[in-house]
């Protein structure tokens, strides 16, 4: 699995009942891409770049976030040692699981 497959999977991966009433934006700052995901009237919807206003803002490697998605490393633990970087935590926390990270 690379990210774009990831990227790509959530919208079908991610059940419309799932994104009730939440209305975010997160931003992912991969080191050298950038990504933003967008939940707002139980759709998700994935872009390139950085969305002004982001809930959330994630810097971490792609390499680290794909050792995350994939069930290698404890998102606690890459948080603990630098990995992973999450602007707010408690926002971040009802969003792991839609977004496949938890």
């Amino acid at each position: 699995m690379t990210l774009t497959d990831y990227f790509n999977s959530l919208k079908e991966k991610v059940s419309p009942a799932d994104l009730q009433g939440i209305d975010t934006k997160i931003n992912f700052d991969l080191k050298g891409k950038n990504m933003f995901v967008t939940v707002k009237d139980n759709h998700i919807d994935v872009s390139e770049g950085v969305a002004d206003g982001a809930e959330v803002n994630i810097t971490v490697k792609e390499d680290d976030l794909l050792s995350i998605i994939q069930g290698n490393t404890n998102p606690m633990m890459a948080m603990m040692m630098g990995k992973l970087k999450i602007s707010n935590p408690g926002a971040m926390m009802k969003y792991a699981k839609i977004l496949g990270l938890m």
